[in-house]
């Protein structure tokens, strides 16, 4: 088992969740080098909704800009697809894949289409009636209440590392390897 268990609460539509998700990757890695090749961490991808008044289908990143302050999609969806990948212990590949598919590639990932196919490169199971289905979203806005209240997330990424300590933002390489490594003595 993972000598270190990090939650991540993370919106696929935040560039800066993308960027901690490659340093978290990176950092992780690193590490496992270090150690041997040894699998040091367990990683469970949470959502966090950063507007919940996008259009369902997305918008165009002008008009979007105009209303608001930055490129967005309506990430409900997609979460799904990440916790129905979760259910096949496939969360981080689907989580890599749809920021790979918004930033390197410049497709809408809340277009339903894009996620069905999404859903199907990973092999996911009966993933188009899933998403025309609706099943799952309650779930995933629960999980973002319970994120933005009990929990008092107010920002994203951020990351909890054995259920004690967290942070928010997308550290450098070195801070992640240096907050795993004391995760893994137990000094946090």
């Amino acid at each position: 088992m993972p000598a270190v268990q990090i939650d991540v609460w993370s919106d696929i539509s935040c560039p800066w969740c993308y960027v901690g998700k490659v340093r978290l990757d990176r950092a992780i890695k690193n590490v496992e080098s270090a150690a041997g090749g040894a699998k040091i961490a367990s990683v469970k991808w949470h959502p966090y909704i950063i507007d919940h008044s996008t259009n369902p289908s997305g918008e165009e990143y002008l008009a979007y800009n105009r209303r608001r302050w930055g490129s967005d999609s309506w990430t409900t969806s997609l979460r799904r697809l990440v916790r129905l990948a979760d259910t096949v212990g496939k969360a981080a590949e689907a989580e890599q894949l749809l920021f790979t598919l918004t930033y390197e590639e410049g497709q809408n990932i809340s277009d339903l289409e894009v996620l069905k196919s999404a859903g199907e490169k990973l092999g996911l199971p009966n993933v188009r009636e899933y998403l025309e289905s609706g099943e799952g979203k309650r779930e995933v806005l629960e999980d973002d209440k319970l994120a933005k209240g009990k929990m008092g997330l107010h920002s994203v990424p951020s990351f909890l590392f054995n259920g004690k300590f967290s942070c928010s933002g997308a550290m450098d390489t070195k801070s992640f390897e240096a907050t795993i490594m004391k995760a893994m003595n137990g000094t946090i």
